[in-house]
């Protein structure tokens, strides 16, 4: 199947990735290219063409993006699944400047 052959080729990647040979896809620019895609299908399924060639090579066409959609929705699934979590920040960095930092006790002014 066509998954298994994406499954080792991200395998590769990340191979790729983890001796810095590779840079690191976002999820964002497969979402850019998922609705680039997507437009691009809808682009394709509103054309009504005049001759039976047209019509078949329309066809392949529109399969061809569903075929890259699914990839892509793949893809994107895969490196949502092995992203690391989000680390969640801080409470230290959340609290106010003065909540973080301890006032002087009174009996250290009086010293």
């Amino acid at each position: 199947m066509a998954h298994e052959k994406l499954a080792e080729r991200l395998g590769a990647y990340y191979a790729r990735l983890g001796a810095g040979k590779a840079h690191k896809i976002k999820a964002r620019d497969v979402e850019k290219v998922l609705a680039k895609l997507r437009a691009r299908r809808a682009d394709l399924a509103e054309d009504t063409p005049d001759k039976p060639e047209k019509a078949a090579r329309l066809h392949t066409k529109i399969s061809t993006a569903d075929e890259l959609i699914g990839r892509a929705e793949w893809l994107l699934s895969e490196l949502t699944r092995m992203a690391p979590p989000q680390a969640a920040p801080a409470e230290a960095e959340e609290m106010p400047a003065s909540e973080n930092t301890t006032a002087p006790s009174a009996e250290a002014k009086q010293d």
